[in-house]
């Protein structure tokens, strides 16, 4: 079964195609190019350079967000796009749950909580910036590689998400929230008494082929959707959309005020 694996959810564009276990290709792009120009066109390069047929995809995976805003509309509009060219499902991946499944491919010297056979003592805590003082974060743990939840993922505070990781004595963290937001959590927890450790920053990123990999597992459980029903996991208001409510609510309450 080949799965084309898509995230543009971050920084990084990525696309990949897997096969089962297999990767057969990635293609992966930071540069000063966006997503929207670059997505596509680098899946297309996937698939001649690998002389794969459009026929023979059976699926689309689709990181789904958390994640930018404009990334993951990029992301999920042209997944749905293909998906209705080709004539395939779609299936939509949590951008915390593939991140948390890159932990698998710790170096064999770090590998002692990852991997096939999990240590739950440690939580795989993946964490993207939201701005503003926020993460998307989640905590697991690796059942033969996949992510079982330990916490639920969702948009929180730093304070919160603390709160949420005390009940774990270590935790690995991935992501651009590592970057921003990293240090103050290591410190918070190392003053009472617990563990955090850092992934290394070739798997601390999001990336397509985990994506493909996860959505396969999907597939295979009956989460495939038709691209009409496939839509994105913002999980909070993009910031235009908070300030407007906020604004709405102050007139509403100025009209309220004026009628008394």
């Amino acid at each position: 079964m080949k799965i084309l694996g898509i995230d543009t959810t971050g920084q990084t564009a990525s696309a990949a195609l897997v096969e089962g276990d297999k990767l057969i290709a990635e293609f992966t792009m930071n540069y000063k190019l966006t997503h929207s120009q670059t997505i596509l066109p680098m899946i297309a390069d996937i698939l001649e350079r690998t002389e794969t047929d459009k026929a023979s995809i059976d699926c689309i995976a689709c990181a789904c967000g958390p994640g930018s805003f404009t990334g993951i509309r990029i992301g999920v509009s042209s997944t749905r796009a293909l998906c209705q060219v080709l004539g395939v499902p779609g299936v939509p991946v949590s951008s915390l749950e593939a991140l948390a499944m890159r932990a698998a491919d710790l170096p064999g010297e770090k590998r002692r909580s990852t991997g096939d056979t999990l240590d739950d003592r440690t939580w795989i805590c993946p964490i993207l910036d939201a701005r503003r003082s926020q993460v998307y974060g989640g905590g697991y743990v690796l059942q033969n590689g996949y992510p079982i939840e330990a916490f639920k993922g969702g948009a929180y505070t730093v304070e919160d998400f603390l709160e949420k990781t005390d009940e774990c004595d270590r935790i690995l963290l991935l992501g651009d929230g590592t970057d921003a937001y990293g240090e103050k959590i290591a410190e918070a927890r190392r003053g009472k008494g617990k563990f955090t450790e850092f992934a290394p920053e070739s798997i601390r990123y999001q990336d397509a082929v985990t994506v493909g990999r996860l959505g396969a597992k999907l597939l295979q459980e009956g989460k495939g959707l038709s691209y009409q029903e496939l839509l994105p996991d913002y999980m909070r208001q993009a910031e235009a959309e908070r300030k407007l409510a906020e604004k709405q609510a102050a007139e509403a309450a100025k009209q309220a005020a004026s009628k008394k």
